[in-house]
């Protein structure tokens, strides 16, 4: 048994590539086709050999389990660890994904909403966001669709057809909220389904403040794709109350804390990192710091790593910084951005002729990897340990 590799760029040619490896058993590594050669190249040591690669130019060359065809069938490997970062992929099964649906399922049915769920897919399909509307359609009895999340404002937004009974469920980014409240029927079109879910990057408080002031039924999320998306959500009414937002676990989540670090156990769980990282069913340490409150809920006070979340992309710096290394020193942050959550800047010892052949570097990253400033100094700003005063270096991007 050979497993399939999906990099169509096209959203509904992918998912119909999907939706074939299912319905065979097979084994599916879900590709991302944005990825420049370097993850390209990592990916090819990843996929085993002998798989078949649909959409793209790839050879892969990565070993398979000794018992592929029995503990292969039926998985779906999804790219975890993000854009201009290490290509993982998170292992996931029909039973972890039918859970994740079950999860939020059944809370929305607390609240009264229709067990059937209807999905638009309005992210890549090759992120967990843009995969589990068609998840939760195919496992509740609803209908699926594929729409362009680009909103262009040139362009009418686009025509929704989903079925009036069931649960109308859209998922979006924060940058894509604000583009579509940029165009004067996108409230209009937002109320058109019953679930909003928000997620992918820290929330801005311009989309807080567009939620409550015009009680948009958007329901902020957290999760990953080890937890098959959403392990939380904050509810809209908290956020027109004007409270500060905390996710309520879905129903079968347990979170903890490991010190300050937030810990999920789910029967959403991916089973491993591909190829042989294990995930301990009873608690997945996260790289996120939270706070716990008594009822439960939780507050992500932020990432413990230095990982940058860019419009739903996942960028990790030090591979930025790493890609500049032959032309300067760099440091690279996120840096609040209204639209798109963070944005990625880099501080750079030397002149600032150096941009050029630094932007002429950044070609070889994805468009969110690429910084979108550039500050110049003759020395880092140091702190009494000898080390990079991160605050000091934040702030010069302030004047």
């Amino acid at each position: 048994m050979n497993a399939v590799a999906v990099f169509h760029r096209d959203h509904t040619a992918y998912l119909s590539e999907v939706a074939a490896a299912w319905g065979a058993e097979l084994p599916i590594f879900l590709g991302n086709p944005q990825w420049g050669p370097e993850e390209m190249a990592a990916a090819a040591r990843l996929i085993p050999a002998g798989t078949r690669i649909i959409g793209a130019e790839l050879t892969p060359t990565g070993p398979a389990p000794a018992d592929w065809p029995a503990s292969g069938r039926g998985r779906t490997m999804i790219p975890t660890g993000g854009t201009g970062g290490t290509v993982k992929f998170a292992v996931h099964d029909p039973i972890s994904l039918a859970a994740a649906v079950r999860s939020l399922g059944d809370f929305l049915s607390v609240r009264g909403l229709a067990p059937t769920l209807h999905g638009a897919t309005l992210t890549p399909p090759w992120h967990v966001s843009g995969l589990m509307p068609f998840v939760r359609a195919a496992v509740t009895g609803g209908r699926h669709v594929v729409l362009d999340g680009r909103f262009p404002a040139d362009a009418p937004l686009p025509t929704v057809k989903l079925p009036t009974d069931g649960t109308r469920i859209a998922s979006l980014v924060p940058a894509q909220l604000l583009r579509v409240l940029a165009h004067p029927d996108g409230e209009a079109w937002l109320k058109r389904f019953h679930v909003v879910l928000l997620g992918g990057s820290s929330v801005p408080p311009a989309c807080l403040r567009e939620i409550r002031d015009r009680r948009l039924p958007v329901f902020l999320t957290y999760g990953m794709t080890e937890t098959a998306a959403a392990c939380a959500v904050c509810p809209p009414e908290t956020i027109w109350k004007n409270q500060p937002p905390r996710g309520v676990p879905l129903p079968g989540v347990h979170l903890g804390l490991a010190d300050d670090i937030l810990t999920v156990a789910t029967p959403a769980l991916a089973h491993a990192i591909w190829p042989i990282e294990t995930i301990a069913a009873g608690g997945f340490l996260t790289q996120d710091r939270a706070e716990l409150g008594p009822d439960g809920t939780v507050r992500i006070l932020g990432r413990a790593d230095r990982v940058i979340v860019s419009g739903g992309e996942k960028v990790d710096p030090s591979r930025v910084e790493s890609v500049f290394a032959t032309a300067a020193t760099t440091h690279v942050f996120g840096r609040p951005d209204p639209q798109w959550g963070e944005r990625v800047v880099s501080l750079v010892v030397g002149g600032a002729e150096l941009e050029p052949a630094l932007r002429r570097l950044a070609e070889r990253l994805e468009p969110a990897a690429r910084p979108k400033q550039y500050i110049f100094v003759a020395e880092l700003p140091m702190d009494a340990r000898g080390k990079l005063d991160r605050a000091a270096a934040q702030r010069l991007f302030d004047t």
